[in-house]
């Protein structure tokens, strides 16, 4: 096939594709285009039923107000009187085709017209959830029963009843679709007709209602374009009830369309015609000449070096192909007698090389110089190539860099491990200096001064099993006298704990010194936790109160060990209150309990640092081993006896590493009476 006729069969083969990959980009435009009126057209009418509604709604909205906020209407209805309760309403008629009075659970307490067991109007459990006392709003509602749709407008009063307000929602709704310039109709999500309801009306219409459609809708009525528009119609709770679907007359519009796309659709076909026209044209005067020169470069091309063509001096490629065949015609001459130069010079060249090639031999390895010295000898006798001497050359040299390369990259290995190793090293220095400087903030936060007083003394102390640790103990002073203590203990060790533990402490620290009792302040606490703990950390608790003056101590228990009280007589475990970890879950209720603490008492509150201690054997501390020694040493100053249960619980680990955070703080309580004397 000739060139010509494969560049004609290109150019009508391509001709559908330019056709498309034009049409393409403006059929999307058009239709991307019509998306976006879409969407205006629906947020429009949206805003315009929004507005209108709205607009409708005002009056009864502050017709609800006003009976919501009447006083002897509310007096009336709080005695059960009925009949003055429907006079007054008949008073305050708010002007619409219905009124309630919704009492909790939906009940209508009252109705003009007096339908008192019908159910509301509205969602009273959303109104009662929404709104506060003294605020309304408005929506449309389905009506029971009948399928229609009404304007209802609520307001709330001093306590739960909810005022309704009600009127036909169908006028508007048809002032609406005649604003818009078409003619309103409503459904609710299953497809029934609630405007309206005469199924007359929507002969035609129906089949062309896409179900959950949020976008118009276009469908042919007889020869008419008509469109649907759909708008959502949202109830009192603030949830869809129904649609507004506004059927308007689109023919003009679609006819617009219609030869709009025509007229592209020509001007296009009429561009491909052209343009066919035209290619064709060219490439018949331009492709020609070109049988002429194709013979005289197959001529050329078999050795004739005189074979030459008679083309005009033409500018273009033609003219350019004709001169660059002569030029080849001459260069091929001129390449014939280079040839013959080129063989003389060729073995002058050979023996300069080959004697250059004698020397380099001199600095290789003998082994690579054996076969170098093969390679020169077939050379010089002629039955080598040059081409070999010079591989054999280039294999010697590249062994030896391939045995230095290697060399240099063990080398650098080895530094770049040294490196490494310094990085990690300089790493854990500046760990170790952060976690140390960590230490001693988390210890200096921690009360190491202690209220003095005559009626009781404190003392308390922390060892972390880690750099900082996940327990805490702090005692406060109110302002009424009274003495907080608190320890806790959150999940885990290390940095972590330590962070969710200081957050622990600031919020009950917070909730006592705002005088929060101390179950309210691990409510407060666990509440604050639970609602943000992506880590799902928990810690545990207990909180006292002491009040000096008369032994009375109130505490709470969040999940922690309970304390012991050491008198006279025996120890004992402060139980009951127990209640769950902070952060665990939210809305937990927790329990006050009291004890009266004597004069002499010794309370001791630690974490389970101290009775899960455990040795080599296996064997924990314990309550028992507690209890014997607080027992030894229940006369002990409390900062003694911190001392002597910490050296108690070392004795037992026999030297074993610290598993867990250690906290123990002691209160050591003398009775109001010495305070009484020493004044």
């Amino acid at each position: 096939m000739l060139l010509r006729s494969r560049i004609v069969l290109l150019a009508a083969v391509m001709a559908p594709v330019v056709a498309g990959a034009v049409a393409a980009p403006g059929w999307l435009l058009l239709r991307e285009r019509e998306a976006r009126i879409g969407e205006l057209t629906v947020a429009r009418q949206a805003a315009i039923v929004e507005a209108e509604t709205q607009r409708a709604a005002r009056p009864l909205v502050d017709a609800a107000r006003r009976i919501a906020d009447d006083a002897a209407l509310a007096a009336a209805l709080a005695r059960q009187d009925a009949t003055a309760a429907r006079a007054r309403l008949a008073v305050l008629d708010g002007g619409g085709s219905r009124i309630e009075v919704i009492g909790r659970g939906g009940r209508v307490l009252l109705a003009r017209p007096d339908d008192r067991g019908m159910e509301g109007m509205i969602d009273i459990a959303a109104v009662l959830r929404e709104y506060a006392p003294g605020t309304g709003g408005s929506g449309i509602e389905p009506v029971a029963g009948n399928g229609g749709l009404r304007l209802v407008a609520f307001a709330r009063g001093a306590g739960t009843d909810v005022v309704a307000v009600a009127m036909d929602a169908a006028p508007l709704l048809e002032a609406i679709g005649a604003t818009l310039g078409g003619r309103a109709l409503a459904a609710d999500f299953a497809g029934r007709h609630l405007l309206p309801a005469d199924p007359a009306a929507w002969d035609g219409i129906a089949p062309a209602i896409v179900s959950g459609a949020t976008m118009p809708v276009d469908f042919r009525d007889g020869g008419r374009r008509r469109e649907i528009v759909p708008t959502l119609l949202i109830g009192s709770n603030g949830v869809p009830v129904a649609r507004l679907l506004v059927v308007q007359d689109a023919s003009a519009a679609a006819r617009r369309h219609d030869l709009v796309v025509l007229v592209a659709v020509l001007v296009l076909a009429g561009c491909i015609l052209l343009a066919g026209i035209v290619l064709f044209r060219m490439l018949r005067a331009a492709l020609e000449p070109l049988g002429d020169l194709a013979g005289v470069l197959h001529a050329i091309a078999g050795g004739d070096r005189l074979a030459n063509a008679t083309v005009d001096g033409r500018a273009e490629e033609i003219g350019r192909i004709a001169r660059a065949l002569e030029v080849l015609r001459s260069s091929g001459i001129a390449l014939d007698r280079l040839e013959t130069r080129e063989r003389l010079a060729r073995r002058r060249h050979l023996a300069l090389i080959g004697g250059a090639l004698a020397r380099l031999v001199g600095v290789l390895e003998t082994s690579e110089r054996d076969a170098a010295t093969a390679v020169l000898r077939r050379l010089e006798e002629g039955s080598g190539g040059l081409a070999d001497a010079f591989q054999t050359m280039v294999e010697g040299v590249l062994n030896r860099h391939a045995r230095l390369s290697e060399l240099l990259a063990e080398r650098t290995r080895d530094l770049e491990l040294v490196r490494q190793a310094l990085d990690q090293r300089l790493l854990l220095d500046r760990v170790v200096q952060e976690l140390e400087v960590a230490r001693r903030l988390q210890l200096d936060s921690l009360p190491s001064a202690f209220p003095v007083s005559p009626c009781f003394a404190i003392h308390a102390a922390m060892w972390p099993a880690k750099e900082v640790g996940g327990d805490f103990y702090d005692v406060l002073v109110l302002a009424d006298g009274r003495v907080a203590l608190m320890v806790g203990d959150a999940s885990g060790k290390g940095v972590a704990a330590a962070i969710f533990v200081a957050m622990t402490r600031s919020l009950l620290r917070a909730a006592v010194s705002r005088g929060a009792s101390p179950a309210e302040a691990l409510a407060q606490a666990n509440d604050m936790l639970a609602a943000d703990n992506p880590t799902l950390m928990f810690a545990t608790a207990f909180i006292a109160l002491l009040d000096p003056a008369s032994g009375l101590l109130r505490y709470a228990n969040g999940g922690h060990n309970p304390p012991w009280l050491a008198g006279a007589a025996a120890q004992r475990a402060l139980g009951g209150g127990d209640g769950i970890a902070l952060g665990v879950v939210e809305g937990f209720a927790f329990d006050d309990r009291e004890a009266l603490l004597s004069p002499g008492d010794r309370l001791l509150l630690f974490t389970d640092g101290v009775t899960e201690a455990d040795r080599e054997d296996g064997s924990l501390f314990g309550d028992e081993r507690l209890s014997a020694t607080l027992a030894s040493a229940a006369d002990a100053p409390p900062e003694a006896l911190v001392a002597h249960v910490a050296g108690a619980v070392a004795d037992f680990a026999e030297g074993r590493p610290q598993a867990d955070d250690i906290t123990l703080l002691c209160l050591a309580y003398a009775g109001a009476g010495v305070a009484q004397a020493a004044e």
